[in-house]
């Protein structure tokens, strides 16, 4: 065991750490975490619209497409229109890590991005938008080109290619006039590539790359090695968020599709969105940690107990850092078995809870970020009691596989407390003698 985790850290470890200070992955990763409110917002106006129970209210929603139709434009105009925030919040923050103007940078890249797509003529309106791109589908293509513009601004800003102006002209206007050849030369790219060698990015990516993409992680394997890879990361310190930010596109992909199939009442398709690992198997943060807490909270050590009692209301809310680096559980080899053997069973129970169709799709994934209780996301995200017994059933498996454990470590830091109260009753004493003889 001592060798295998020493040629994880010698190995893996070094890696990871790389990986995970990476600046465009980092600016990817942040980009779409600030385009959450949105879609929350979204997911929750077509659950209201579309939502399943009880009879009565599917019915009126049914006989009033009106308000349904009204319902819908929030969702819309945030899923619809997701890579348009997308792109502007990576190049935003792409910029900002170069020490950039953060503004211009998002801009270029949200009009980069638009030279991807084409306009229509409609009879009687004049010209109109294809928006078949705006949403999930050009997700891809919206952070291509978002890190190209932001890379052409920083080689201009690098061999002093822009305008300059006299240091008397205010600094707004200074930076605008700044970007201004920077955007052209991105911009003109890309519209070049698509519109003049015909080479569409957008419909190359959506008919190859999105949808192997969208089949490897609606695979059992892709879940499996995201969690093994995260309890690894977490084991050694090192926050695995670079991990949610490479498989982030692909879940908003998944999500989009299975709401877009929720609103046309067809099946839905996708298991590989992100409440399957932050809803289902992060019961309590990482590793699946509240059944931990909840043991933790009757323990005979008052460590334990007291450390426990603490952690179990960020830990309802999926907030664990407490336990990983106050129990802890980072470097702690007694711990780190369950907190890999957990997720990975409950993986599998996932797995097969959705495959076999005994829990309802996701229908609404996006109607719950990850600091929702399980228990109430469960239902949320499924529309369904079945989604709540499933995180009940993994809450009870964890526990089950945290227990043993669990006792062990108890009875290790037991003995540890005993003897420290010893070592206080004997110092006592010695004082108590002492103050006697005087």
């Amino acid at each position: 065991m001592n060798k295998f985790m020493e040629g994880i850290e010698d190995r893996l470890m070094p890696v990871m750490s790389k990986i995970s200070s990476q600046r465009h992955l980092a600016a990817i990763r942040d980009g779409l975490i600030a385009t959450i409110p949105i879609t929350v917002i979204g997911s929750i106006f077509l659950l209201i619209a579309y939502l399943p129970w009880p009879q009565a209210y599917v019915d009126f929603m049914a006989a009033n497409p009106e308000i349904v139709g009204k319902l819908m434009i929030p969702f819309n105009m945030s899923m619809g229109l997701l890579t348009i925030y997308a792109s502007y919040g990576i190049g935003s923050r792409l910029a900002k890590s170069y020490g950039l103007d953060s503004v211009a940078g998002g801009i270029s890249a949200l009009f980069t991005f638009l030279m991807t797509l084409n306009f229509t003529s409609v009879d009687g309106l004049g010209s109109a938008l294809l928006t078949e791109f705006l949403g999930g589908a050009g997700m891809f293509s919206g952070i291509i080109t978002a890190i190209l513009a932001v890379e052409i601004m920083r080689l201009c800003k690098k061999y002093n290619i822009g305008i300059k102006l006299p240091e008397q002209v205010p600094s707004n206007v200074g930076s605008s006039f700044e970007s201004l050849i920077p955007i052209a030369i991105s911009t003109t790219l890309v519209w070049a590539i698509v519109h003049l060698l015909g080479f569409d990015i957008n419909v190359l990516i959506s008919t190859i790359v999105t949808p192997l993409l969208g089949v490897s992680a609606n695979s059992i394997w892709a879940p499996l090695i995201y969690v093994l890879l995260t309890c690894i990361m977490w084991f050694f310190g090192i926050h695995p968020q670079i991990l949610a930010a490479i498989m982030l596109p692909i879940w908003l992909i998944n999500s989009d599709a299975n709401m877009a199939a929720a609103a046309s009442g067809l099946p839905i398709p996708n298991i590989g969105v992100q409440p399957f690992i932050f809803t289902f198997l992060w019961i309590g943060g990482g590793g699946g940690t509240l059944a931990l807490c909840a043991l933790m909270c009757f323990s005979k050590s008052k460590v334990l107990k007291s450390l426990g009692r603490l952690s179990i209301l960020p830990g309802v809310f999926n907030i664990n850092e407490p336990l990983l680096f106050g129990l802890p559980i980072v470097l702690n080899p007694i711990l780190a078995i369950p907190f890999v053997i957990g997720p990975v069973v409950t993986t599998i129970i996932t797995y097969l809870g959705f495959t076999t169709g005994i829990v309802p799709g996701m229908a609404y994934p996006l109607a719950a970020v990850w600091t929702v209780p399980s228990f109430i996301a469960g239902g949320l995200v499924t529309a369904s009691i079945q989604g709540v017994i499933l995180v009940v059933i993994n809450f009870v498996v964890g526990g089950l596989i945290y227990f043993p454990f669990f006792k062990m470590y108890e009875a290790k830091l037991l003995k540890e407390e005993h003897a420290t109260e010893q070592e206080e009753t004997m110092k006592e004493t010695d004082v108590a003698e002492n103050l006697s003889t005087v």
